[in-house]
């Protein structure tokens, strides 16, 4: 069990994340913190994003808040623009995360090239990853 645990949740599906939180939550000590992290890419990194910036980083968060109802789990929601392996990691630091729970994707020919998400978050996290994997 560990006390604070970083749920990265990406585009996928519903289902599939709803999959993450119940991960994560299962691996959660009794009265630890779970957080949520969604990343948006994309947006400008400006300290005033524009009007449609805040829509989408609202929709992100509004969609893990729903989640989050549904699967009955208390959570911080952490919605951030920028590369999605560096807000991870960030974040787990911030948080002084014991754990991030991640999803694993099918590669395609950037992941060969400039490598994935999973991978960076594995060796760079500060602290232990579970790596939940696509069925093929």
């Amino acid at each position: 069990m560990f006390a604070t645990v970083v749920c990265a949740i990406g585009r996928g599906s519903r289902q599939r994340m709803l999959q993450l939180v119940e991960t994560a939550r299962a691996q959660l000590a009794p009265n630890g913190s779970l957080h949520l992290v969604h990343a948006v890419e994309g947006l400008p990194s400006s300290a005033s994003p524009d009007d449609w910036a805040i829509e989408v980083m609202a929709a992100a968060e509004t969609r893990l808040s729903e989640a989050l109802r549904s699967a009955d789990t208390p959570a911080s929601i952490h919605v951030r623009a920028g590369n999605p392996s560096q807000l991870i990691v960030a974040i787990a630091k911030e948080t002084t995360a014991d754990l991030v729970v991640i999803a694993s994707h099918r590669d395609d020919v950037l992941d060969r090239v400039f490598g994935s998400v999973v991978d960076h978050v594995v060796q760079r996290a500060p602290c232990s990853v579970l790596v939940l994997r696509t069925t093929r």
